[in-house]
C-alpha cells in the first residue's frame, strides 16, 4: 500500500478531530502543526507539508528534533532518506521540531490577502460569499468512515426493566450534516424549469405551492482540478483521488402529477399513470432524482431561521428520500425550490440522514400555526423515556442558530428545523447535453393535441419530432395495449439518442395514417 499523503493546513483544521498523528514545529513566525493520518507517513510527506506552511524548499530545510526529558538534545533529521517513515525517524505523536533559519533563509510570513474594492463596499450593497459546510459523501467516508443512519424504532420498542446507556436512542444536536449524498443539480436546458414555473403561476398567485418530480440521471462529478496542478513540488506526477468525487444529477424533465395545492405545501394525489410514467422513464434511461417546488415568498423569520422549506415539505422530502434510498439507507434524492420574487433563482436542498430516519420511524410531526417548525411525537405503545433528545438554540437566540447555546426539547415541543436541511448546489450545465428537443406537449394530452403538435413539427424527422417528455408519457395511452411495445421502443431510441429503425418508422406511419393525424 502507498504511504498516506499529508493533509493540507485548511483540510487539517476542518478535520482536526479525525487526525491521530500530530507533530509540532517551531519557526520564527510561531508554532505550527503538521497533521498526518498515522506514523507511516514519510519524510517526503513531512518536507512537502513544511514547504506548504513556510515556503521553504525541501532542499533548504534544516529540521531539528527536540528529544524528550531529561536529555533535551536537538537531533538533525534533515539528512534522513525521504522514504523513511516517521515511525523510523523516530517521531512520536506530539514531538517538537525546530526549523532553523539563517540570514539568507527566513520563513516567509504569509501576507494578509488584500481586500478587493468590491469587498470594501457596504454589506447592504454586496454580501461576502460563505464557504459551504458540506463535503462529498465519498470524501467524508474516506476520512471519517461511512456514517450509519440511526434506527430509532429499535430503541423505542426495546423496553426492558434494566436499561443501560446504550439502550437509549442517540441524542440529536443542533449541527449541520457534514456530508451530502448529492452535490449538485445540473440543468442542461432551462426550458423544463421555465415551463414548470409558468404552470405554477395560478397556485403561486393564491399564495400556494406546486410540486413536480424531476427525472434525470446521476453522474460522477469529477473535480475540474483533475486536469490542473498535475505535478507536485518535486515535479512528480499526481494521481487524482477519484474516491473523493461528488455526485451530480442532470435533470432532463419535470413531471407534474395530480396534486392538491396548499399554502403549507402541495399534497400528491393518487396518480393512475404512475406505472406508465415509471415504465417509460426506465425505457429512456431516466429515474426520479428530486422534487421541484414552486411557491410564493414567505415572510422572513425575525430570528434568522429559514423560511424556504415548510415542515410539511421537509417531511415529504424526507419520506421520498427513504423511498428512493439504496440498500444501506442512503439517498441521493433531493429537491429544487423556486420562490416567486423579482429575481427567481433555483435553490436546492436535501433532508439530512437523521431527519430521514425520524420521518421513517414516524417520530416527526408538524406544528399548527408554525409552518417552519417541527416537533417529535411519541408513537403509540412506545416508551416516552426512550425518545431521542433534541438540543436546539435558546428561544431568545437572535443568531439564526449559529450560536452554541442550546436547550433540551421535550417531545411535542416545536423547534426550528434548519439543522435537518442540507444545502445542495443548483446550476445550469455546460457539459451535459439536453435529451429532449421540445417541451411543449401538455401533461394529459389528447389526440387533438397530438395532431396539432405533429402539424407544427411536420418538417422534422421522427427522432426530433418525438423528442418531448410529456408526449412520450402519453404514447402508451394513444397507442393502446396492443402497441405498448412500440411506445417503449420510441422512448428507448429517444433516451439513447438513436435514429428510429426503419420498421419502427413504418409502424408509426401506419398508425398515424389510420388515426388520420397526418
Amino acid at each position: 500500500f502507498a504511504d498516506p499523503a499529508p493533509l493540507r493546513e485548511e483540510e487539517g483544521a476542518r478535520l482536526w478531530l479525525t487526525m491521530v498523528f500530530v507533530v509540532r514545529m517551531r519557526t520564527s513566525q510561531g508554532m505550527m502543526r503538521l497533521l498526518f493520518k498515522n506514523d507511516q507517513a514519510t519524510m517526503e510527506d513531512l518536507m512537502l507539508q513544511v514547504k506548504d506552511l513556510t515556503d521553504v524548499e525541501p532542499v533548504d530545510q534544516k529540521l531539528m528534533l527536540m528529544e524528550p526529558l531529561p536529555s533535551r538534545k536537538k537531533v538533525d533529521i534533515s539528512g534522513k532518506d525521504i522514504r523513511t517513515t516517521l515511525a523510523k525517524v523516530p517521531l512520536r505523536k506530539g514531538d517538537m521540531l525546530h526549523l532553523l533559519e539563517s540570514d539568507k533563509l527566513r520563513v516567509k510570513a504569509r501576507p494578509k490577502p488584500e481586500k478587493k474594492k468590491e469587498e470594501t463596499q457596504s454589506s447592504s450593497s454586496k454580501q461576502k460569499a460563505k464557504k459551504g459546510p458540506h463535503m462529498t459523501f465519498k470524501a467524508y467516508s474516506k476520512i471519517a468512515g461511512e456514517p450509519v443512519i440511526p434506527d430509532f424504532s429499535s430503541y423505542l420498542n426495546n423496553i426492558t426493566h434494566q436499561r443501560s446507556v446504550k439502550s437509549y436512542a442517540p441524542n440529536i444536536h443542533w449541527k449541520l450534516q457534514r456530508y451530502r449524498h448529492l452535490d449538485m443539480f445540473s440543468f442542461p436546458s432551462p426550458t423544463a424549469l421555465m415551463k414548470f414555473y409558468s404552470n405554477s403561476m395560478p397556485e403561486v398567485k393564491e399564495k400556494m405551492s406546486r410540486i413536480g418530480i424531476m427525472f434525470g440521471r446521476y453522474v460522477e462529478d469529477i473535480n475540474p482540478l483533475v486536469e490542473q496542478n498535475t505535478h507536485d513540488d518535486l515535479k512528480r506526477k499526481k494521481v487524482w483521488d477519484y474516491d473523493a468525487n461528488g455526485v451530480r444529477a442532470d435533470v432532463q424533465a419535470i413531471y407534474e402529477p395530480p396534486q392538491e395545492a396548499m399554502s403549507t405545501g402541495a399534497r400528491f394525489l393518487t396518480d393512475p399513470r404512475q406505472d406508465i410514467v415509471q415504465g417509460m422513464a426506465d425505457a429512456m434511461g431516466l429515474e426520479p432524482v428530486g422534487l421541484c417546488i414552486c411557491k410564493a415568498k414567505a415572510p422572513e423569520d425575525k430570528k434568522g431561521f429559514q423560511t424556504i422549506l415548510t415542515a410539511k415539505e421537509l417531511k415529504m422530502l424526507a419520506r421520498l428520500q427513504g423511498v428512493f434510498a439504496n440498500e444501506k439507507g442512503f439517498s441521493r434524492f433531493a429537491c429544487v425550490v423556486m420562490v416567486h420574487q423579482e429575481r427567481v433563482e433555483p435553490e436546492a436542498y436535501a433532508a439530512s440522514d437523521t431527519c430521514m430516519a425520524l420521518e421513517r420511524d414516524e417520530l416527526l410531526g408538524t406544528v399548527k400555526g408554525e409552518p417552519f417548525k417541527l416537533k417529535t411525537e411519541t408513537p403509540e405503545g412506545a416508551d416516552p423515556s426512550a425518545m431521542p433528545v433534541i438540543y436546539v438554540p435558546k428561544d431568545n437566540d437572535q443568531s439564526g442558530g449559529t450560536n452554541q447555546a442550546k436547550i433540551k426539547v421535550n417531545p411535542g415541543e416545536p423547534f426550528p428545523m434548519d439543522f435537518f436541511i442540507v444545502k445542495v448546489l443548483a446550476t445550469m450545465s455546460k457539459a451535459a447535453v439536453p435529451l429532449f428537443k421540445h417541451c411543449e406537449f401538455p401533461v394529459n394530452g389528447k389526440l387533438s393535441d397530438l395532431k396539432s403538435y405533429m402539424q407544427r413539427h411536420q418538417n422534422e424527422g421522427f427522432a426530433t419530432k418525438f423528442s418531448d417528455f410529456n408526449l412520450l408519457l402519453n404514447l402508451p395511452e394513444f397507442f393502446g395495449d396492443k402497441e405498448t411495445e412500440t411506445a417503449v421502443e420510441v422512448a428507448r431510441c429517444i433516451g439513447a439518442g438513436e435514429e428510429f429503425p426503419s420498421d419502427l418508422c413504418s409502424k408509426l406511419d401506419t398508425w398515424f395514417i389510420a388515426k388520420k393525424l397526418f
